[in-house]
């Protein structure tokens, strides 16, 4: 894991770095439509793919739906720190009950006392969590478990709400941690070896199929997270 920043953005004497972008706290509507949105694009390249599949092109098309795999990951990832962002700003602000792994959020005391010094500005600790998140990646199994445990969230509710099916043996809970470990595990070995195997360097088989799973499931485990986010 890549180190955390943990201090605020630099500001000007008197006024804020015009370089420095505020941070902004979206709620869980906008966050929701954040996913959606980019899931919407990310489902837009399946006719990309089909039409290069039509002309007889497959190795083309398995690109597009390796980088889908990618960008549902990221999607995914990008959605659980804009939900950590919001979740501890509801707890910071006392409309959301505190959690102790919230009580034990690192604090350095050279941020405490530029909070001090700044007149406790209010939008100091959205710059905080901001800062000291946004470097850790959410998407396996036990990251996110430990963002729902941070934001009071009970992840067997949401290992239920997605997975759920009269008559399946597995537990919920396994099928959630299984789902996000297939999804960590291939679009890590995307992102970082082509999704080629380091033993001899063969290429991994992939289809459109594999590709709308992922997907599905992402969208089942975000929707369960949001019902559970606005049931606090």
């Amino acid at each position: 894991m890549e180190r955390r920043n943990l201090t605020l953005n630099k500001r000007l004497e008197g006024t804020r770095d015009k370089t420095v972008s505020r941070v902004v706290k979206f709620n869980l509507d906008q966050i929701l439509a954040h996913f959606k949105e980019t899931i919407e694009s990310i489902k837009a390249h399946f006719n990309t793919a089909g039409q290069l599949i039509a002309s007889g092109k497959r190795a083309e098309a398995e690109y597009i739906w390796r980088a889908q795999i990618v960008f549902v990951a990221g999607a995914f990832d990008f959605y659980m720190h804009e939900l950590t962002k919001f979740g501890l700003c509801e707890i910071h602000d006392g409309r959301w009950p505190k959690t102790d792994k919230y009580n034990n959020i690192e604090l350095p005391l050279s941020v405490l006392e530029e909070v001090l010094q700044d007149g406790g500005n209010a939008d100091w600790f959205l710059e905080y969590i901001n800062g000291y998140y946004q470097t850790v990646t959410m998407i396996s199994y036990e990251s996110t478990k430990a963002q729902l445990n941070l934001l009071g969230m009970d992840g067997r509710n949401v290992a239920d709400a997605a997975f759920h099916q009269r008559g399946d043996t597995e537990k919920t809970t396994d099928k959630l941690k299984r789902r996000l470990t297939e999804l960590f595990y291939r679009r890590n070995i995307i992102a970082h070896q082509t999704d080629r195997m380091h033993s001899d360097a063969s290429i991994n088989r992939i289809s459109k199929e594999t590709v709308e799973k992922y997907i599905i499931d992402v969208e089942k485990i975000v929707m369960a997270i949001d019902n559970e986010a606005r049931a606090i």
